[in-house]
């Protein structure tokens, strides 16, 4: 016979009852277990439900309810519990950490964080809870802030990764601006346990801030002119690195992110369109490149050596696209070889910027291009560079008029103003030294 049972509450006082179990066992006899605790009928949370007073009389019972009542009446009117209180202010800022990935690093204001925003706080949090894990949230100040930023300054964080599946331990350092971010980090776990009740208020407000606006080095600050970017691909293939040197070529002439990039397979490109189907990051808009003619050129020539479905394959397991990290690196040791200024996969990006703004395009057209949703605006402030050569040639353009002159005679003596000779600037010079003689 199967055994059957049933669970139900005995009462045993006004809102107090005891959890029985009775039925058949397997051999057919009745049988009737009752629990030592006694529960609760309580209101939580909006609703009826029976909580566990761990209590085995009903007297400790009733005292557990009376307390119940208080907490919640106290909560209701403003007044937190000591209990409450004290739970406050042991939590940790591991245990506020937790629950915000769980609950999926969710935003101060309405909406969803891109995969990549994510990425950057999981990223974060890392050295975040090595320093900060154990502390109580409560108790955090400014002067915390200050000791965590000299102890990424000093190395003290020790990274474990895997290269080549052997596990290695790197001490790494924090600049100002990567303090700031995961400092950040930190704050929006703080604002999310406020929101939760975990945290009477937010502890860091008005944390320290480290990085200045004048230290903050834009993407168009590490883009290479188009003399510096054919000898960084020269010097790359000269290497027999060529599929560095393609990753390199490839952004340039397409204005994409690396982290766009370098996922994209060969079934994304369409040659016979002209377009090149792309996941933007950053909730871009867009999800096409525009293949140029140099562009083009560059896709061909690689196809011919395709031995992978990526356009640019892990030298390790073709089945994975290449590391960002190695590129970086790559790109850098090239600029110290050349003795070139610093150049970035994000400055390559610029680059692209650059010559489509001197091309004659708006910035409307070029942040549709690039997949920018900021529009225009951040084209001309971040991304936004005029090389001189092109300021001096369109500088040469311009025309002054003068009343009584006709256009013909204007733009007569303007072109030889520009186009002087260098021996009538000889001359011009010998006239000025006989002058101050006389």
């Amino acid at each position: 016979m199967t055994p059957t049972s049933k669970t139900r509450f005995e009462v045993v006082a006004p809102l107090l009852a005891r959890q029985v179990r009775e039925g058949v066992d397997e051999r057919g006899q009745p049988f009737r277990y009752e629990g030592h605790a006694i529960y609760a009928r309580v209101r939580d949370k909006g609703r009826l439900t029976w909580k566990s007073t761990e209590a085995k009389t009903v007297t400790d019972a009733k005292r557990w309810l009376r307390k119940w009542r208080h907490d919640h009446w106290a909560l209701r009117n403003g007044f937190e519990p000591k209990g409450v209180v004290l739970q406050r202010g042991r939590v940790t800022v591991a245990e506020l950490a937790k629950q915000y990935v769980e609950a999926g690093f969710p935003r101060r204001k309405k909406g969803k964080k891109s995969p990549r925003t994510i990425w950057n706080e999981e990223r974060s949090l890392r050295p975040i809870l090595s320093y900060f894990g154990a502390t109580p949230a409560a108790s955090l100040t400014a002067a915390d802030c200050d000791k965590y930023h000299e102890w990424r300054a000093d190395g003290s964080y020790v990274v474990t990764y895997k290269l080549r599946g052997h596990e290695q331990t790197k001490h790494t350092k924090g600049g100002n601006r990567a303090v700031d971010l995961e400092l950040w980090t930190l704050g929006n776990v703080l604002a999310f346990a406020v929101r939760r009740g975990l945290l009477a208020s937010n502890p860091l407000t008005k944390r320290p801030t480290y990085v200045c606006s004048d230290e903050i080095r834009h993407c168009r600050e590490v883009a290479p002119t188009p003399e510096g970017l054919q000898a960084i691909i020269r010097k790359l293939r000269g290497n027999n690195e060529n599929a560095v040197a393609n990753v390199v070529a490839f952004l340039a002439y397409s204005g994409l992110r690396i982290g766009e990039a370098l996922p994209l397979q060969w079934q994304a490109v369409n040659l016979d369109e002209g377009l090149v189907n792309v996941q933007r990051e950053k909730k871009g808009c867009n999800p096409w490149v525009a293949i140029t003619p140099e562009l083009e050129t560059l896709l061909r020539e690689m196809q011919t050596r395709a031995v992978s479905p990526h356009l640019f394959a892990s030298p390790h397991d073709p089945s994975k696209p290449r590391d960002a990290s190695a590129v970086r690196h790559r790109l850098t040791a090239v600029c110290c070889k050349l003795k070139l200024g610093h150049v970035t996969p994000h400055g390559l990006r610029s680059y692209f910027v650059t010559e489509a703004r001197q091309s004659g395009l708006t910035d409307a057209e070029i942040a549709a291009l690039i997949g920018d949703k900021s529009g225009p605006a951040l084209i001309a402030t971040t991304y936004g560079d005029l090389r001189d050569d092109h300021l001096l040639a369109q500088a040469r353009r311009i025309r002054h008029t003068v009343a009584g002159n006709d256009d013909a005679e204007d733009a007569k003596a303007s072109h030889k103003a520009s186009h002087m000779m260098p021996e009538d600037e000889a001359g011009i010079q010998q006239d000025s030294g006989r002058m101050q003689v006389a």
